[in-house]
């Protein structure tokens, strides 16, 4: 992965839905729309790291 930062795509929703501007929602829905492309489903994603996660903890620790 070249990105070691997520957009704040979801803050970006919020605020452009608060704003009312048709064409700002527009804007946030396409970027959206890209980032889901290039990206996939992050919540998932992120669900199954914090599952592999949980079980590396659980393993008993090895040197090396």
């Amino acid at each position: 992965m070249a990105s070691t930062a997520i957009p704040p795509y979801g803050v970006v929703i919020h605020e452009a839905i608060a704003s009312g501007d048709l064409a700002k929602m527009k804007a946030a829905a396409q970027q959206a729309e890209a980032y889901v492309q290039e990206w996939g489903n992050v919540p998932a994603a992120l669900e199954a790291l914090k599952q592999e996660i949980s079980r590396q903890e659980k393993k008993p620790y090895r040197h090396g």
